[in-house]
């Protein structure tokens, strides 16, 4: 790293923002803000809009955007998911945002908000190579159909983004269209959602959506219509050349952009004014092959109890061949002294399919066999970050007053279920679910005007790509054999300096 780097480096140490797995990349913070203060009745804390006005005429506003600064380290395995524009990599890692946002007249909107992202990306243990081959052709079934790649390339990452940035047009006090590539988060979920997150960057896409609620005589009602062009990472993945019944195991994927069209929908009943419905759905295909579509959709549910100061969740999607997912969690605010709050919420979300320990199907969430890069943009999933056939329990317990935040976070992740069942139960091999337990303290605090998140996270990892070490090979099976497990700890350092 260069002299210059080290010192932006030293310089972000001092100034920003910590986070640990990396969730919280600046406009997750913001979302996991307003989920709590719209739970007590409040809206989003202003912090993060522009504050520094460079142009303010009749007709023109021009602002400066806060500046961001995200400094994120794993010490032996890549982890975490939301992470926007930032990767999942080994070793330190840089994320840097700023911009402005102009107002031309009262309809025409613009902002410039890019991000920069540099990660070390250090070299780490990949699914092992002592793997038999008939692992790793059953690994492929799933390899061929989606766009996963483990580690993002080889050496070090470094790579600028468009980042939350768009030009919109508003033609009345409710409707708005444009060209954005801001990220998107769909549904109530708080760790993951199923058909849209900030788990992969932004993409570039036209938008025609609600600014606001519109009232109608049935309830108020919520639109988002976008269309977009989706992305392959470019990277190959491990032992291409592999050959099991006389076949290569890998099957090269077109190298062309997909097409995405999606919307979201959200309804709120005048009879049950705390109950809202909702639903969002998409469908991709290649740009070439119109024909050959694969989709995907989810509904959801959020009931809110504001005198009790919690709420239920639950989003569910469904494909074909008895392919289920669904998030469902719960949050509670309990009153403390000062007006601060102690919250308590949990969360459940599963991408296994239910029928995995049945049917020997290898299709899961975000895969697909006709358009074979999934549901992905830039080798990562839009929907739940956790990924295809995974399963995930959170729990949090934090202390909230206004913009600060100290809590404990507590995950179990279990990684593709599905490819576990379709390659190794039928062997009758129950040892090598690969779990990583997680525990992370967090604090986020406001000093006037630059806002820290910190946090610092211990995880254990079990059976790290479904590998058992065996003691004795000739006698293969033995439940106590150990397994590839890790201890990884991860730390991120982040703030938002608004000028």
């Amino acid at each position: 790293m260069s002299k210059n780097r080290v010192g932006l480096f030293l310089i972000g140490i001092v100034l920003f923002h910590v986070s640990v797995q990396a969730q919280w990349v600046q406009k997750d913070i913001v979302r996991e803000l307003a989920i709590t203060q719209h739970l007590l009745g409040n809206q989003a804390d202003s912090f993060l809009y522009p504050s520094k006005q460079l142009v303010n005429k009749k007709k023109v506003k021009i602002e400066l955007l806060p500046i961001g600064m995200t400094h994120l380290y794993h010490s032996s395995l890549p982890t975490g998911y939301n992470l926007s524009s930032a990767i999942a990599a080994k070793g330190y890692q840089l994320q840097v945002s700023g911009g402005f946002k102009a107002s031309i007249g009262d309809k025409l909107k613009i902002q410039l908000n890019p991000e920069w992202v540099e990660a070390k990306n250090q070299d780490f243990e990949q699914m092992a190579q002592i793997l038999g081959d008939q692992t790793w052709a059953d690994y492929y079934r799933f390899a061929n159909n989606v766009d996963l790649p483990v580690k993002m390339g080889e050496g070090p990452y470094s790579r600028a983004f468009l980042g939350q940035s768009y030009i919109k047009y508003q033609w009345n006090k409710n409707w708005e269209a444009g060209i954005s590539s801001e990220n998107l988060w769909w549904g109530p979920g708080w760790k993951n959602a199923l058909i849209m997150s900030y788990n992969a960057p932004g993409f570039l896409h036209a938008t025609v959506n609600t600014k606001k609620p519109v009232e109608t005589k049935w309830g108020t009602i919520s639109f988002q219509w976008i269309g977009g062009k989706l992305k392959e990472s470019g990277i190959l993945p491990l032992r291409i050349n592999s050959v099991y019944n006389g076949n290569f195991v890998y099957q090269p994927k077109i190298q062309e952009d997909r097409i995405l069209t999606a919307i979201h929908f959200n309804w709120t009943p005048k009879w049950t004014p705390n109950l809202s419905l909702g639903y969002s759905g998409a469908a991709y295909f290649y740009a070439n092959d119109w024909g050959t579509k694969a989709s995907l959709g989810a509904v959801y549910a959020r009931y809110r109890m504001p005198e009790e100061l919690a709420e239920l969740y639950m989003e569910f999607g469904a494909l074909k061949d008895f392919r289920r997912a669904y998030v469902a969690g719960f949050r509670k605010l309990f009153p403390t002294t000062n007006n601060a709050h102690i919250q308590f919420a949990a969360e459940l979300t599963q991408m296994q399919a239910q029928t995995a320990e049945l049917i020997r199907d290898p299709n899961s969430w975000y895969t697909n066999d006709k358009v074979r890069h999934g549901y992905t943009h830039l080798g990562r999933t839009i929907g739940a970050g956790i990924g295809p056939g995974s399963n995930s329990q959170n729990i949090e317990i934090s202390w909230v007053k206004n913009n600060n935040k100290i809590g404990l976070q507590f995950e179990r992740l279990r990684h593709n279920s599905d490819f576990y069942y379709y390659t190794f139960a039928r062997i009758g091999d129950f040892r090598r679910h690969w779990v990583d337990l997680s525990s992370s303290a967090f604090a986020s605090w406001q000093f006037k005007n630059i806002w820290l998140n910190a946090r610092l996270q211990w995880m254990r990892t079990f059976n790290y790509q479904w590998l058992i070490i065996e003691t004795n090979p000739s006698t293969p099976g033995n439940y106590f054999d150990p397994g590839n497990d890790y201890r990884n700890i991860s730390a991120s350092l982040s703030a938002i300096l608004r000028l």
